[in-house]
Formats: structure tokens, C-alpha cells, sequence
């Protein structure tokens, strides 16, 4: 719990704000010369199908293209950005903030944002998944799957119209029969306000985020130190809570208590956002 504001406290680079912030980690510059070459050979001899490797002032961003049919499980992306990270941190020891953008081929973005040195520590088993998890920040650029329990599977014939599972995301319309529709049988409509298209996906513009529902595209909450924005609210982080203004995070006072109870049901919600995607994504190519 106590690196639960990666999971959420995060600005986009370019749904691409979800880096670490950068009042996390001490200031530093990063030497890129020739080593984002040396990054992306050693990734593609690794399998990842890396599209383009670049630096900023400490931060390293690796986009690459992840074949849907090809994650079975959580542990799978894990892997993955593990060993992305592992990489950064090996060929760029000055590289503080690790940002994985994973382009899956049903149009789905996911960003994943963490310390090289966390990777690699994961990588050497140093770091169980679930530390290497509680460690970096999860979040779709795109709408993502929707939180639901089950599984949507257009290949055995379910859509939105037979299978909850298969919801379509607000302002779509669930029409099987279209010829446009997509394989959960919705049909999109229009543009979001503040959104752009990524192939076929939507994506906030920078400086918004999606809202709680999915519906539209909002302006990225700005929460006081020792805080996170999720579902557009600020939480204190474990270990901190409101002031009596609830205006500041302060540290918790006393031993053994926890500041602010809703963190835990966050970081439940997330781990939901990152099984559905799993499940969703293997659902669309038959998985």
C-alpha cells in the first residue's frame, strides 16, 4: 500500500498521462545517446515487439505492439514490463521513471508507469509479483474493458444484446445486426468532448481523463501532496489522512491505524480494471 499513488497519481506524456509523478523521484538527466538502439535490439531479441524507444530529462518510454491472443494472465504482463524495465534500468542506471505503452491489436492502449529498478529487482526475484505490482501505475488510455465479472466471448455467440459481459461503453448504441457494429455487437457514437481518436479507440486529450463511467472526457484532478484522484475524488495515501479542513493529507498519528479506509477498495477497483482487461482483450481473439 504504500506505492498506491502509482497507481493513480500520474500525468501523461502525450491516454497517455499515466507516468509517475515527477515529485516521486529525485530530479536527474538521462544519456540517451545510442541507448535507445541498444534498448530496442535487446527487446526485439527478447520477443517484445518494440515500436519506438525515447528519453526525457530522467524518464524512458517504450511503446510496443502486444498480440491480444498472446496474455493469458496478470503475471503475463508483469513479465513483460519487467522485462522492459529491467532493460531500461541496465542500459540507462540514470533513468528514474520507466513509461511501457502497450498497443494491443483490438485498438486497446495500455500505459504502465514505474522504476526501472523495480523491474529489475522483479526480474531477479527480488520482488514478488504482487510487490512488483503494488509498485507501478496501471492505466488504460484508452476507455478500457469495463469492470464487470465475467468474461465477454463473441466467439461462443455472446454480444450486447444476450451478455452482460458484453456491455457496450456509454453513448454506443447495442445494435448486433449493424454492419458496423464491433464484435460485442455495439456500434459507436460520437466523439467525446475532449477526446481524439487512436486507430480505432478513443483517447483524452492532454490534461483530461476519463470519468467514472466512462462517458466523457473530464480535466485531470489535481490533488494535494500525499494524495491520488481516483473516479474523481482524492484520497489520502495509506499512512495519511484529511485534515479537519479536508483540505491537506497529513501523516496518520499513532501506530497501526490507516488513513483513509476507501484506499484498499481502490486498489481492489484496479486490480478488477487489469483482470478485465486481460479478459477482455482474450475474449475478442478467442482466448
Amino acid at each position: 500500500m504504500s506505492s498506491i499513488r502509482r497507481y493513480l497519481r500520474a500525468s501523461l506524456a502525450a491516454w497517455l498521462p499515466l507516468v509517475l509523478l515527477a515529485s516521486l523521484l529525485a530530479p536527474g538527466v538521462v544519456s540517451a545517446e545510442g541507448d535507445e538502439a541498444t534498448i530496442t535490439n535487446r527487446l526485439m531479441t527478447s520477443g517484445i515487439a518494440v515500436t519506438s524507444v525515447a528519453t526525457s530529462g530522467s524518464e524512458v518510454a517504450i511503446e510496443y505492439e502486444q498480440p491480444a491472443a498472446e496474455v493469458n494472465s496478470v503475471v503475463d504482463v508483469l513479465q513483460k514490463v519487467g522485462t522492459i524495465l529491467a532493460v531500461v534500468s541496465e542500459e540507462m542506471p540514470a533513468a528514474q521513471v520507466g513509461v511501457v505503452i502497450q498497443y494491443f491489436d483490438d485498438g486497446q492502449i495500455m500505459q504502465v508507469s514505474g522504476a526501472p529498478s523495480d523491474g529489475a529487482a522483479f526480474m531477479s526475484q527480488q520482488l514478488t509479483a504482487q510487490e512488483f505490482m503494488d509498485s507501478l501505475a496501471f492505466r488504460p488510455l484508452t476507455r478500457g474493458p469495463m469492470i464487470v465479472p465475467g468474461e465477454c466471448e463473441p466467439g461462443k455467440g455472446e454480444d450486447c444484446g444476450n451478455c452482460p459481459e458484453c456491455a457496450c461503453y456509454p453513448g454506443e448504441t447495442c445494435d448486433p445486426g449493424n454492419p458496423q457494429a464491433n464484435e460485442r455487437g455495439c456500434v459507436p457514437g460520437a466523439a467525446p468532448a475532449n477526446s481524439h481518436l487512436v486507430g480505432s479507440q478513443y483517447v483524452c486529450n492532454d490534461g483530461y481523463e476519463w470519468n467514472g463511467d466512462l462517458s466523457a472526457c473530464v480535466p485531470v484532478l489535481q490533488c494535494p501532496p500525499n494524495a491520488f484522484s481516483f473516479q474523481g475524488e482524492c484520497h489520502c495515501e495509506a499512512g495519511y489522512e484529511w485534515n479537519s479542513a479536508g483540505t491537506e493529507c497529513l501523516p496518520v498519528q499513532g501506530s497501526g491505524q490507516t488513513a483513509d479506509v476507501s484506499a484498499g477498495s481502490v486498489l481492489d477497483k484496479l486490480k478488477s480494471l487489469l483482470d478485465s482487461l486481460v479478459n477482455w482483450i482474450k475474449s475478442l481473439f478467442g482466448g
